[in-house]
């Protein structure tokens, strides 16, 4: 076990828990409004997280063996995510909101929120795995709009299959993905060395660049924004919201790390698919209470003190894992 990578995955989680204090500070003081957590979120959604897969692609060269791993990513992606479904509906009983709510927060992962700035800390903006994480954004987002909007309401006609595909994550990574293919290489490599074509290139990639480097401190906001809106009494006591950061962050993480130690494969391909499934409990639970009548508070709750959580869970999860990874 490398004592110093574990140190390292701690410091990287308390990092972005830090990169919360701007946004919650901002928020409780009234220095920004209500309407700077839709705001935000709609800039992280629609232009800065697509830009992060279309130039991720761009950093990495074209092999196989990337396209490949690509492919066991979402098919392993596929296999404990459904794992995990079904183990919760036998764990947890009931149709009411909070358990529908704490039902999706214990599978779902926020591994674009949170896992794209976690893994550009850890790994400093590798390409290859941000390729992989974007996969695995692309499988959340078709599971969490169709077999999660059920979890949330229990009814099956809210399924939206449109809404999965054309999210903005899907169509970046589909971006992506066919410049990765078609060309094979950066597309800055294309253009004559020196040549005009070459620098406008260089340009135009910087600038998309630096939207997709505005992923880490807009969506720590957000968190930081929504936790000012809950008190501290009711984060800390609800029995509820324990049960779901403990199947979010301590079964999910099992299932994860096992399903992934004994494989044949990179250490990148396992690693994303353990980090980004032992994340805290997605966001995108209180928007789907939001929109489907759920139970907002609830999810908002959930969330945040799995967010709180994973200080400790992910980097414990991780030297466990460690121990049988091969």
């Amino acid at each position: 076990m490398d004592i110093k990578f574990v140190s390292e995955i701690f410091l990287t989680v308390l990092s972005l828990l830090l990169l919360i204090v701007p946004g919650y500070v901002l928020a409780k003081t009234k220095m920004i409004g209500d309407i700077a957590e839709s705001v935000l979120s709609t800039i992280v959604l629609f232009v800065c997280s697509p830009l992060v897969f279309v130039t991720s692609f761009q950093k990495t060269a074209f092999s196989t063996e990337i396209l490949w791993n690509m492919l066991i990513v979402a098919a392993l992606c596929l296999v404990i995510h459904g794992i995990m479904i079904a183990f919760v509906f036998l764990v947890v009983r009931g149709n009411d909101k909070k358990k529908n709510c704490l039902r999706f927060t214990a599978v779902f992962s926020n591994c674009g929120y949170m896992g794209i700035p976690f893994l550009q800390i850890l790994y400093g903006g590798s390409g290859e795995v941000l390729v992989y994480v974007g996969v695995v954004i692309g499988v959340f987002n078709i599971l969490a709009w169709t077999a999660g909007v059920v979890m949330v309401t229990g009814d099956k006609s809210n399924v939206s299959l449109k809404k999965a595909l054309l999210n903005p994550n899907i169509i970046g990574l589909l971006i992506g993905v066919a410049l990765f293919v078609v060309f094979q290489r950066p597309i800055v490599d294309l253009a004559e060395e020196g040549s005009f074509l070459d620098g406008a290139l260089e340009k135009l990639f910087k600038s998309l660049s630096f939207f997709g480097d505005m992923v880490t401190p807009l969506s720590m906001s957000v968190i930081g924004i929504k936790l000012s809106k809950i008190s501290f009494k009711k984060l800390f006591t609800d029995g509820n919201a324990y049960l779901s950061s403990a199947l979010k962050l301590v079964v999910m993480s099992l299932f994860a790390g096992l399903a992934v130690a004994f494989l044949p494969v990179s250490g990148y391909v396992k690693n994303v698919l353990f980090f980004t499934l032992s994340m805290p409990s997605a966001t995108m639970a209180v928007l789907f209470s939001v929109n489907y009548d759920g139970d907002a508070e609830s999810a908002t709750v959930n969330v945040l003190l799995s967010t709180a959580l994973s200080v400790i869970t992910v980097p414990l999860l991780y030297m466990l894992y460690s121990l049988v990874c091969v």
